[in-house]
């Protein structure tokens, strides 16, 4: 294959990564529209989108098996290869934790919150932040906005202690609220979840761009 027909098929892989992009930050968005709203439709909506990310991962994976079988790429174009795999397969997690939280709001059920949500739908907005940073330095090959993925991962651990705190005392108060309150605790989990994956594709940027591993977290 000529170098321009590589090149070319690298930027279809990365037009495919830019939609999926999309689609997550749609889903993480909508779980916690419907969570707040107690939308029970617009959840079952979010869980469906959830097949659209999984064709693209198994699409995306099937043409990046083809280059390296066909081209046997020297290490700098490998690197490429394998970056693009490692970070659908997270952006295909951070939908399966979107998903979830989807999910969990439909075992809630019609019933109001045990409170209004202040700090999960900041973990949500951090989250989305944290993956437009990540793959902005992904696309960039920039070293220096992938390390900062993880000052923000720091500031999701923190909000996600302040959640479980304020529910636990909730609880305490009222034990009738426990299986709710279990419930708010997971999709704070999930959203957790879901930075973490973007410090690894931040992590997968500083392997793309050095060719050596280094854990953030």
């Amino acid at each position: 294959m000529p170098r321009e027909e590589f090149n070319k098929a690298l930027e279809e892989l990365q037009i495919s990564i830019d939609a999926v992009e999309k689609t997550v930050k749609k889903m993480i968005n909508g779980s916690i529209e419907a969570l707040n709203t107690r939308n029970i439709d617009l959840s079952n909506k979010i869980i469906d989108m959830d097949d659209i990310v999984d064709k693209y991962k198994v699409e995306i994976e099937a043409k990046a098996i083809f280059l390296i079988a066909s081209e046997q790429p020297v290490a700098s174009d490998l690197r490429k290869i394998i970056t693009i795999m490692r970070v659908i397969m997270e952006l295909e997690r951070m939908a399966d934790y979107a998903e979830g939280i989807a999910k969990i709001n439909i075992r809630i059920g019609d019933v109001d919150l045990i409170k209004p949500l202040i700090d999960i739908p900041a973990m949500a907005e951090r989250s989305i932040e944290m993956l437009t940073l990540c793959l902005k330095g992904y696309r960039e090959s920039n070293v220096q906005i992938a390390e900062k993925v993880c000052d923000m991962d720091d500031e999701m651990d923190a909000l996600k202690d302040r959640v479980i705190n304020e529910l636990m005392q909730i609880i305490m108060r009222d034990p009738t609220t426990s299986r709710q309150a279990t419930f708010l605790i997971f999709i704070a989990h999930n959203l957790e979840r879901i930075a973490d994956r973007s410090t690894n594709i931040a992590e997968d940027t500083i392997f793309l761009v050095t060719g050596s591993s280094r854990d953030l977290n």
